[in-house]
């Protein structure tokens, strides 16, 4: 195709309007586009579109800053105890960080590869049109992730400074976020149109490393993103009733509008191992700390019949939860894993046990009895823990998904239930279930990582790595997950009834998906709905930021800090108010 030039001074500007980030330089196969002086649209099509790297995959920065730092605490995912950082958005950690500082990369770059799309001679437009079509599709599927974190964001006015050359344009507006919400649901229709019709030239599919030249796979990814935007804003707020008819056009109309059905029609952003490419990142990257480790009380509750503190029953409890997490010993005794080694002495502080029952940490647990289990000494057995090597951490062929078979089939047992569309909600809630216990046990199965290989004198490595129940796979046949979903239908793990009904049902187990891998997900549902409900208590502690969950995060300090017009929502820049979709009373706990 024909090549365009541009001036390396402008593609600078335009690349990193906004956010003051570094981002490491592109392997010769994406190449950054704020990094080249020849530029053709096909390779700004991958450089642009691996900005949103950082909201899908779990890089060091995404996941250990922006998820397990600040949304799995507000999701109730890990394990955390109350103490005055519990609740807060470490700004260290966020500011100016991914992914909201490369959602405004990624508009610098869509700006750029437009304006080179309209420079054009009108006959090459037909052969280059899919290029602007595939980066407009991630583009408003991540916009709308980001403004379900902070509301208003900038957005038409980001990179305009290379085509003006005023500089005053290199601050740009903030923008109604039902407006934008608006625009994301109907420009993703439109993608969708225009992708059953056009033009796939030669160049795009050796580009293409989310849907590998698929059209058709790019048609789902748009309507299946357009799907959970439509989710999001339906359940109150202006734009319910817009949802509920974009909820209802798509789910009625499969055939013009095709979403994802099952887990080899997932859209993932696949491992690209070569010579240290961007998409080299192992599963779970960002387990830092021990604490960030632990399983949540929440999750185990809602996994096992027993209860926290119970032994995995293949014939009563979920079959993820051996998948998801270690083992921990019964009363916090130092592990081994020789049963001839098993010395109890005080159960609190020493003695030796092999590990025996999943448990997790809860926030109604004291600050220091938490850390007395779980703190700076080897006594760190008390808690089940996140697998050091299971089907996330440690694995490269973790698939990092954009959208998975087992969400979209909740968001259809959702709609059904609601009676915003017509079918089966009961199978659909069935189907979520299968699809995600497949979707986990495959990974499980191929992981690259095993806990017996993993040799460390380090006894909460090694020794707490290892303390694993591996089920057999052969369990895990259609019959038994069968089973297990017509179970969840009707009542809880526990065995008692759904406060919320249904309705209930689908959202706990929708939460139980995600795990502790998209908490922001699990955020918006909890916002939204208030289901599951779960307890948060108030931190008491005098010199706590933040002394209730979130309802919203803060705007990064490096929009107040450079952007001039962060005036126009200096106002709402706080953890407590509420977004128009939301409701305020989301958990069981006091609220602000």
């Amino acid at each position: 195709m024909k090549k365009l030039l541009i001036s390396i001074t402008m593609m600078l500007v335009c690349a990193s309007i906004l956010m003051n980030c570094g981002e490491d330089a592109y392997e010769s196969r994406y190449k950054n586009p704020a990094q080249t002086s020849e530029v053709e649209l096909e390779k700004m099509m991958a450089g642009t579109l691996l900005y949103s790297k950082d909201w899908i995959m779990s890089t060091y920065d995404r996941f250990f800053g922006w998820e397990i730092q600040n949304l799995c605490k507000q999701a109730n995912t890990i394990g955390a105890t109350l103490d005055n950082g519990t609740y807060y958005n470490i700004e260290g950690y966020t500011s100016g960080m991914p992914p909201y500082g490369s959602l405004a990369k990624m508009v610098a770059g869509y700006k750029l590869m437009e304006r080179l799309y309209n420079e054009l001679p009108d006959e090459e437009k037909p052969d280059n049109e899919i290029y602007l079509l595939t980066v407009q599709t991630v583009m408003y599927g991540m916009t709308a992730y980001i403004m379900s974190s902070f509301g208003d964001i900038p957005f038409d006015e980001i990179g305009t400074v290379t085509e003006t050359g005023n500089v005053a344009d290199a601050h740009p507006h903030y923008q109604d976020d039902k407006e934008l919400y608006k625009r994301v649901l109907d420009k993703l229709d439109e993608m969708n149109t225009k992708l059953a019709n056009v033009k796939k030239p030669t160049l795009f599919t050796p580009q293409d490393f989310i849907c590998k030249g698929d059209l058709t796979a790019w048609r789902r990814l748009a309507n299946s993103l357009r799907l959970r935007a439509a989710l999001l804003v339906s359940t109150q707020g202006d734009l319910a009733a817009e949802g509920q008819r974009v909820i209802k056009q798509i789910l009625e109309d499969p055939t013009n509008r095709p979403i994802i059905e099952n887990n080899d029609q997932n859209v993932c952003y696949k491992q690209v191992v070569k010579n240290g490419a961007q998409l080299d990142i192992n599963g779970g990257s960002g387990f830092d700390w021990v604490n960030l480790k632990t399983a949540s009380s929440e999750i185990i509750k809602r996994m096992q019949k027993e209860g926290d503190g119970g032994v995995w029953d293949k014939d009563k409890d979920d079959p993820r939860l051996p998948i998801f997490f270690c083992l921990a010993t019964k009363n916090g005794e130092f592990p081994v894993n020789d049963s001839s080694k098993v010395e109890v002495k005080d159960p609190l502080k020493s003695g030796k046990a092999i590990p025996s029952v999943f448990r997790g940490a809860s926030a109604s647990m004291s600050y220091d009895t938490f850390w007395e289990f779980f703190g700076p000494s080897d006594n760190r057995a008390y808690f089940s823990r996140i697998r050091e090597h299971g089907f996330f951490r440690n694995n490269r062929n973790w698939d990092n998904p954009v959208l998975t078979a087992s969400e979209l089939w909740f968001i259809k047992a959702e709609a059904y239930q609601r009676g915003w569309a017509t079918g089966d909600a009961k199978a659909a809630f069935k189907e979520g279930i299968k699809q995600s216990i497949k979707f986990y046990m495959n990974h499980h199965k191929n992981k690259t990582t095993h806990e017996a290989t993993s040799i460390s004198g380090d006894d909460r490595g090694s020794n707490h790595a290892r303390a694993v129940v591996d089920p057999d796979l052969s369990l895990y046949t259609d019959s038994w997950i069968e089973d297990f979903a017509e179970e969840r239908w009707s009542k809880k793990i526990d065995g008692s009834s759904y406060a919320g009904g249904q309705l209930e049902a689908i959202l706990e187990q929708k939460w139980l998906n995600f795990g502790y891998v998209y908490a922001g997900e699990q955020w918006n549902d909890l916002r939204r709905t208030g289901y599951p409900r779960m307890l948060y208590l108030k931190d008491n502690d005098p010199t706590a930021e933040i002394p209730y969950p979130r309802n919203r995060n803060r705007y990064p300090g490096s929009d107040r800090d450079y952007n001039l017009n962060f005036e126009q929502v200096a106002a709402q820049d706080n953890y407590k108010d509420v977004l128009f979709w939301a409701i305020p009373d989301w958990h069981d706990g006091p609220t602000w």
